[in-house]
């Protein structure tokens, strides 16, 4: 070999004849892998790299031969010898990982070493010389049969599971290509005649060579490429499909943990009201009892005011039950898109007023001093929505924050206004932050929760800012409080209405408030139950 070849060259094509085969190796795998709509693509495109690859090999070691005698090439005939590689490369590959037989992967490599030995075999057809070409049979014979075996082995090698396939594959289908160009090449002798002429330049073929060797390269490069791709991109829709199935999972717990919270809360208040229906609808009897079947002592003369007692109870439970099922209802809508905002001009200070009035018993008998603080802001929006949002924001930092200060402030900014429900409690850890947002989402469990609430106050506080096109946020400092910040964009702010119009406008609410409450703005009128936290 030393002697009639260029080692260099030599080496070269061992070299591209490695790499090709695991490339090839690599994507025979891959598209064995794939479901059947890409299979075939898959394959076709192992069969491009192995015949590219396969043929550069061959035509490397050709032009790295160095016979005594001048040489050429039939340009046709070598340009045929690649179309045959690729051809027999697509009839093997496809035919071993299409046809359902037993020796499926055998036969397909089987025809993947005729392939190569055909192509190899045409471009020896292509290769002329000026001397008589004699061929030793048994060595072409055994070059046939090395390539159709060593193939056939290397695709069933490929077919099989196991950590070392591919590579066993690489290296059996590598041993194939090299034994068959050099088996052939012993069979291929020749004996120059004394015929005139010059030889071809020997540094012009290494050119050739390296030339042809990097065009092979570069191709089989990008099959490599294609496949690192396709794979990347499978990869990351495993990551996505796996972040959505444990988001989904995380959903499904979560509603598990709203149904258990739900059963409790609709049964604490519907006991109550049973209860005292119960004791009043024996208040004339001797012996009255109560839910639990124990006896219920009436004082003498105080029967009207023990009734009135009954009633206030059994009103106080149903609205806490009316506040759960509007809360409930209100999210169905809104998620199945039919929230309708009714929006009318109304001053921004007057909304803040009202909120401070709907919570200043509650916070004084949690010794928190509620601050207001506003620019002269006039809004068009729906003001039950938006009520619906402080109470939800102001209800939460009263029963759950722990703080001795409360303040609502809101002030005009350049591309809209913002209110901000800001307390200076225990606050909120802020891995947690984004997670009070979601439906059925509470810090604290169903069996530590030391207040009720379905999970869905803030969830429902952040579709309806969204839905006037701002958004409600919060940021927290744990020990030092929390604020939470509705932000509502410059289309919301009506700026045709004058100042005068504006305190017309605020005392026609006022009066309106000052009316007894219908049932749906008992709703609105009720301090939020959303978020169960630790933390305003």
């Amino acid at each position: 070999m030393t002697v009639q070849h260029d080692i260099s060259l030599v080496v070269l094509a061992g070299i591209l004849c490695a790499f090709g085969s695991w490339v090839t190796s690599r994507l025979y795998r891959h598209a064995g892998n794939r479901p059947t709509e890409h299979a075939i693509a898959w394959h076709l495109l192992t069969a491009l790299t192995a015949g590219i690859s396969i043929w550069g090999t061959h035509f490397v070691a050709m032009l790295g031969f160095r016979p005594s005698v001048p040489v050429n090439f039939d340009l046709p005939l070598t340009f045929a010898s690649l179309l045959i590689a690729v051809a027999g490369c697509a009839v093997g590959i496809v035919f071993s990982a299409s046809v359902k037989l037993r020796y499926a992967s055998a036969i397909g490599g089987a025809i993947l070493g005729l392939a190569i030995s055909g192509m190899h075999y045409a471009g020896m057809i292509a290769y002329r010389v000026r001397g008589l070409v004699d061929w030793d049979r048994g060595y072409l014979v055994a070059s046939i049969l090395i390539a159709v075996v060593f193939s056939a082995v290397a695709l069933t090698l490929g077919r099989r599971d196991g950590k070392w396939r591919e590579y066993q594959m690489t290296g059996v289908l590598t041993l194939a290509i090299v034994s068959l160009h050099f088996t052939g090449m012993t069979a291929f002798r020749i004996s120059p005649l004394d015929i005139s002429g010059d030889y071809v330049n020997p540094e012009a073929f290494k050119m050739l060579a390296l030339a042809i060797a990097g065009t092979a390269i570069v191709i089989v490069m990008g099959g490599l490429f294609s496949y690192a791709v396709e794979n990347r991109t499978r990869m990351e829709s495993i990551v996505e499909l796996t972040a959505a199935r444990n988001a989904a999972e995380s959903a499904s717990r979560a509603k598990s943990e709203f149904m258990s919270v739900l059963s409790h809360e609709l049964r604490t208040p519907l006991t109550i009201v049973l209860g005292y229906a119960g004791i009043l609808s024996q208040i004339n009897s001797a012996q009255p009892k109560d839910a639990a079947g124990n006896p219920v002592q009436l004082h003498e003369g105080k029967v009207g005011v023990q009734a009135e007692l009954y009633g206030q109870k059994i009103g106080t439970a149903a609205n806490h039950l009316l506040t759960l099922i509007n809360e409930i209802l209100d999210y169905t809508s809104i998620e199945l898109g039919d929230t309708k905002l009714t929006r009318t001009s109304f001053p921004v200070s007057d909304l803040l007023a009202a909120t401070k009035d709907q919570f200043q018993v509650l916070a004084g008998e949690k010794s928190i001093r509620l601050h207001t603080e506003c620019d002269d802001i006039l809004v068009h929006a729906d003001h039950r929505r938006l009520m619906q949002i402080l109470i939800n924001l102001v209800g939460n930092a009263v029963k759950f924050s722990g703080a001795s200060d409360l303040h609502l402030k809101a002030r005009r900014e350049t591309d809209g206004f913002r209110i901000d429900v800001t307390d200076n409690g225990c606050g909120i850890d802020g891995a947690h932050i984004e997670m009070i947002f979601e439906a059925f989402q509470q810090i604290e469990t169903a069996d530590k929760r030391s207040s009720g609430g379905t999970g869905l106050g803030l969830a429902i506080c952040r579709k309806l800012a969204l839905a006037h096109g701002g958004d409600v946020t919060a940021t927290s400092i744990v020990g030092e409080g929390t604020t939470f910040t509705l932000t509502l964009p410059e289309s919301a702010i009506d700026g045709a209405v004058t100042s005068a119009a504006t305190k017309v406008l605020g005392r026609a609410l006022r009066n309106q408030k000052a009316r007894p409450a219908l049932p749906r703005a008992a709703r609105s009128g009720v301090p939020g139950r959303g978020q169960t936290i630790v933390g305003g």
